[in-house]
């Protein structure tokens, strides 16, 4: 089924559920009851987030199939969206702000991502031009449903074990007759375990091991005549622990290959450990009329403990067929050490209230909210690093050797200088008051007047003093010949998180940077048409992203490391296209293309941002036997262009780094209503992708080289699912 469900909710409300088909289509599965739809957003099916074939087992890694989203690590929930980095994407369930891990350098140690597959029921992405009542955030929005009552696709109660995770989920309906009618209460708990370890433990370093994360999460709600009670929970821990002996790496050309040994000794430790909870409730005043009030309080706590020493041997390595030292070093280019040193914490406690109303009325709807966001984190940052090659310390302070009329005097140097140091720590107390206004108009099918969302957003930061108004608009035309055509556009500001205060360049903390800000134009066109009986939906847009307030950064795997506050712009033109298709009853396909460019500007002229990776190409195919839907395949290809990059806190990013590719393959047996089997084969092509580099230096010639971190390889995973 083309994931363009439009259904009446579990408590009698219409939802409109997405726009891969169109409102006027209506295959065997879907029954379209309402003619709203959101504008720029996607909405998938329910039945694809616990699919198989996801190597990080996230509902994220479906999402970076989609047009508009880059993603370079697949054990990551986090993603790249039209050019912007890693934080500035916004993440949503059941209407609250769910906080994100902001110290993982890898997809290896961040662990589980804040969605269970198993809540989810519906599931809304906009890539941009988003309306003003979805928050502060500069690209995207990612906005999940969750669920406690079973229905037809979302079993009561299931199981599923893999070799190095494993899910479980449970729900109960506890429905009453009250003094006014029935009450309809439900509960839902689920439980996750999951191990990177078999992913790492294929890739160069070798070395004692442990990687696990853990969490837990519950839904409570009820609804009754006139109100409406909903409590979420979500608890989750992750640690990743290693004890590296060695590394062997190989790179460079075919022309010249370069092997890097490295023997290690030491510890490396991250944890991250984050609780959130909230509460919402809404009374109906009348049939037309609703009120709502909700608070939520989230916490985060993240360590980084390093202090691991090495020494390294870097050498040509023999390519020559025919000779007896085929695959030895032939050349050495350098030797030395390397110890990197790091104590790093992050503690940061968020509380929020909001109150809120709506008003609907045919095709009229009008919502309004004001809301308090209290935050306070502590970062501190003690890092260094050290480098020795032939006993010298980079940079070296050699012995001084003053020639007298007597005599030589020496003047030894005893000081030690670091290659680099990071020594500084950062307090932020910050009160946002934001409030918004939205009018929504759904225009008649036959109509040529444009449905239409207007709103306006507010947003006052007390750490940097500002407000903003920030207002959106968002116009669609249904045309002839199931053609769709919209436009949007908007103001878009952020506030500064913790990590984005940090100023790397000179290990400062900016407690009183302005807020970053963008503007957003979107035109898209979209069409609906059938090719061999099976139905398609095709969607097309350009847009242009100008940020006239924007921070310098760069990235260091999923690390985001920010160079200052700039003054500085940014921008990033670009083209994106989606087609979807429903190939047998029950599975869903598509694929996505995105051509785009994404510059900065803080000096003389334009530069390369470092998310510019320029292009993205996805597909994710589901099918089965035709006649035998027990039988399914899944299999999701991912190319996207490399990202640039340069010597660590340099602001020139003079190379880039190979495209990532990649290709995941899933086959799954279903044994009758209730249990399935499935096979998981991830990077099929056993592909060697980049996620970042790692800098040695060679002290004869002053060259550093950049020594690829390799990606995951080729694994194999069984998965058993068993519904109760």
């Amino acid at each position: 089924m083309i994931a363009f469900l439009l259904s009446v909710s579990a408590w009698g409300g219409p939802v409109s559920t997405g726009d891969t088909l169109p409102q006027s289509s209506t295959l065997d599965e879907i029954e379209v009851v309402s003619e709203a739809s959101e504008t720029n957003t996607i909405r998938l099916k329910t039945s694809n987030f616990g699919g198989i074939g996801q190597a990080g087992g996230s509902v994220e890694g479906m999402v970076r199939s989609l047009a508009g989203v880059a993603g370079s690590d697949e054990l990551s929930s986090q993603f790249s969206v039209r050019g912007g980095n890693f934080d500035e994407n916004l993440l949503i369930i059941n209407g609250f702000e769910v906080y994100r891990p902001q110290l993982a350098r890898s997809g290896q140690q961040e662990g589980l991502s804040a969605i269970n597959p198993d809540f989810v029921q519906f599931l809304a992405f906009s890539a941009g031009g988003f309306d003003a009542s979805k928050g502060d955030k500069l690209s995207s929005v990612l906005e999940v449903d969750y669920r406690s009552r079973n229905t037809a696709e979302l079993p009561s109660n299931k199981i599923r074990l893999g070799l190095f995770s494993g899910r479980i989920f449970a729900s109960k309906r506890m429905d009453k007759h009250g003094k006014n009618g029935p009450v309809y209460r439900s509960f839902a708990l689920g439980a996750r375990y999951r191990s990177n370890a078999p992913f790492v433990r294929g890739g160069d370093i070798q070395g004692d091991l442990r990687s696990d994360a853990q969490d837990l999460q519950f839904l409570y709600e009820s609804a009754s005549l006139r109100w409406y009670h909903q409590l979420l929970g979500i608890a989750q821990s992750s640690t990743f622990a290693m004890r590296p002996s060695s590394r062997t790496t190989e790179f460079g050309t075919v022309t010249e290959v370069l092997r890097l040994h490295v023997f290690m000794q030491g510890l490396e430790q991250y944890t991250y450990q984050n609780i959130f909870m909230g509460g919402r409730s809404r009374y109906s005043l009348t049939e037309h009329q609703e009120i709502f009030f909700e608070t939520s309080f989230a916490q985060a706590l993240e360590k980084e403990a390093m202090d691991v020493e090495s020494a390294y041997l870097l050498g040509e390595v023999n390519n020559n067929l025919g000779s007896d030292s085929f695959g030895e070093l032939s050349y050495l280019r350098g030797s030395g050490g390397h110890q990197r040193y790091a104590r790093n914490d992050l503690w940061v406690r968020e509380w929020q209230s909001k109150a809120g109303w709506s008003y609907q009325q045919g095709a009229h709807t009008l919502k309004a909210a004001v809301s308090f966001r209290h935050q306070e984190g502590l970062d501190a940052v003690h890092e260094w690093v050290n480098l020795d090659s032939a006993g010298y310390s980079l940079p070296h302070q050699p012995t001084l050797a003053i020639l007298t009329s007597t005599d030589t005097v020496l003047d030894t140097k005893e000081q030690l200088r670091l290659f680099q140091v990071t020594d500084s720590e950062g307090h932020l107390i910050n009160q946002k008051i934001a409030a918004h206004f939205l009018w929504h108009k759904q225009a008649d099918q036959e109509s040529s007047l444009p449905s239409w969302n207007v709103g306006v957003r507010y947003l006052r930061d007390s750490r940097s003093g500002e407000q903003r108004w920030s207002p959106r608009i968002s116009l669609r035309w249904t045309l002839p010949n199931q053609l769709g055509f919209t436009l949007s556009g908007g103001s878009y500001a952020q506030t500064a998180s913790v990590r984005e205060l940090r100023n790397w360049e000179n290990a400062t903390f900016l407690s009183s940077a302005r807020m970053q800000h963008a503007w957003h134009g979107i035109a898209g066109l979209e069409r609906n048409f059938t090719s061999n009986g099976k139905p398609f939906f095709w969607r097309g847009e350009a847009y242009v992203k100008y940020l006239d307030r924007a921070f310098p950064f760069e990235q260091d795997g999923m690390r985001v490391r920010y160079l200052g506050d700039g003054p500085g712009i940014a921008r990033v033109v670009g083209i994106d296209n989606r087609i979807h298709s429903e190939w047998l009853p029950g599975t869903e396909s598509w694929a996505s293309l995105s051509l785009f460019r994404a510059q900065e500007k803080f000096g003389l002229g334009w530069t390369e941002r470092g998310s510019d990776y320029r292009f993205s190409f996805s597909l994710r195919v589901e099918d089965a036997l035709p006649g035998n839907l027990n039988d399914k395949v899944y299999l999701q290809i991912n190319v996207t262009g490399g990202f640039p990059f340069g010597a660590p806190l340099e602001e020139s990013k003079d190379f880039r780094s190979p495209p990532y590719r990649r290709m995941d393959l899933g086959f799954q047996h279903t044994f009758g209503p209730r249990a399935s089997m499935g096979l998981e084969v991830f990077n099929l092509l056993e592909i060697r992708n980049t996620a970042s580099y790692f800098w040695i230096m060679d002290i004869s010639t002053a060259r550093q080289y950049a020594v690829p971190n390799y990606l995951t390889n080729r694994l194999l995973n069984l998965v058993f699912q068993f519904q109760l």
